[in-house]
């Protein structure tokens, strides 16, 4: 086919509306099946990041232990012998106070010691409660990580999963 000399060719400028739609079907779909697979291995690896802060309080607590022949009753007994950090700086307060775990979104609590076992609990963080200050309702699918340590016998164990089903599965003798 000839071109007609009375009409001037334009060049395209662009892309036509199919190849448009085509394309972002094509990036929606490669989307939603890549970003499921992404939010869990970014979770798996706060998880891991968590577990890896929590396993390095019992040994604090047992140099404490070692160091002073005393149960340590603060953050700041701890800070002594290695400082524990929150996202505001080293841990201060009471040892059962909770606190923030850097760049994790949990928060750890320590209880104990009973019978010789302390218990520590990383949970999320809850950013946001009501404006009644109510407790926030438990969600049924978060994840937290427990661990024991036996100041006695140097026990330990560590667990994560609903805290609901993991509760009273530690081992610490």
């Amino acid at each position: 086919m000839a071109n007609n000399p009375t009409r001037p060719t334009r060049p395209k400028n662009g892309f036509s509306l199919t190849e448009v739609v085509v394309t972002t079907a094509i990036i929606g779909t490669l989307g939603s099946i890549a970003y499921p697979s992404y939010v869990s291995s970014s979770n798996k690896a706060n998880l891991a990041n968590v577990k890896s802060k929590l396993i390095t309080i019992p040994p604090t607590i047992s140099s404490f232990i070692d160091e002073t022949g005393e149960l340590p009753t603060t953050w700041d007994d701890l800070s002594s012998i290695a400082v524990v950090m929150t996202d505001n700086g080293p841990a201060t307060g009471n040892l059962g106070d909770t606190i923030a775990i850097p760049h994790t979104g949990y928060e750890v609590a320590v209880k104990g010691p009973t019978e010789s076992i302390y218990t520590l609990t990383a949970t999320p963080q809850i950013l946001n409660p009501d404006e009644n200050n109510n407790d926030p309702p438990e969600d049924e699918d978060t994840i937290a990580i427990q661990s024991c340590f036996n100041i006695s016998n140097g026990a330990n164990d560590i667990t994560s999963g609903k805290l609901s089903e993991i509760a009273n599965t530690l081992n610490c003798g």
